[in-house]
């Protein structure tokens, strides 16, 4: 009788050793540090405690600086920084003017 013929041998596993099919998340790139800067300025967000509770509320974690992040969060912080853009676009104004769409008054 081989080992392979027992049925445990199929089932057998070692939860205590790491397992090298996991990856790590890439660190981030120079070039991305840069696109989260412009991000932040073009946005008007120039207060160092603002853009870290605006990064640490996208990756919930704390983050002393940006070379702490990870390549994949970058988009996802840059999604965030644009909504902050968007807002702050329409804040000037009313809501009445910075409608998007016409009305049936504006048809008229």
């Amino acid at each position: 009788m081989s080992v392979y013929d027992e049925p445990s041998f199929l089932f057998d596993i070692d939860e205590s050793a790491p397992s090298s099919n996991v990856l790590a998340p890439l660190p981030i790139k120079p070039g991305q540090i840069e696109e989260i800067r412009a991000a932040f300025e073009e946005a008007g967000v120039s207060s160092q405690d603002e853009r870290r509770a605006l990064i640490e509320s996208v990756v919930v974690r704390e983050v002393a600086s940006l070379r702490e992040l990870k390549a994949v969060e970058v988009r996802r912080i840059l999604q965030r920084i644009t909504g902050v853009r968007g807002r702050n676009l329409t804040a000037t104004g009313s809501a009445w003017d910075n409608r998007e769409e016409d009305t049936w008054i504006d048809k008229l």
